[in-house]
């Protein structure tokens, strides 16, 4: 990602230490054109995405399924690894979609 992205709600900046994406705020869906380029843009130059949602208040159903979405179009090795609080209920919401089947999504605890 070259840059970042900020509005009232959200707050999307570069890992520091990996390719990848760290989220400050509310990801609502209008936040999805913003993330989608900044994925794709990481996923041409590596094999492990990072998404780090530990600091995610609220993270819209329509947003998650975005990042399934980018993560099902990965070819491994690649793949998307989402870290979140366990405010969020990543694992059980992917579960309840069946999403817990996706090869290249990969949840790891904040």
């Amino acid at each position: 990602m070259r840059g970042y992205f900020t509005d009232d709600q959200l707050l999307m900046l570069p890992l520091a230490d990996h390719p990848g994406l760290r989220l400050h705020g509310e990801a609502l869906s209008a936040h999805r054109g913003p993330l989608v380029v900044a994925l794709t843009d990481e996923a041409t130059r590596t094999e492990e995405i990072v998404i780090d949602l530990t600091d995610v208040r609220f993270l819209a159903n329509s947003v998650l399924e975005t990042l399934v979405l980018l993560a099902i179009r990965l070819s491994p090795p690649q793949h998307l690894l989402v870290r979140g609080g366990a405010g969020l209920k990543l694992r059980e919401r992917i579960a309840a979609r069946g999403w817990d089947r996706v090869g290249t999504l990969q949840l790891a605890d904040g």
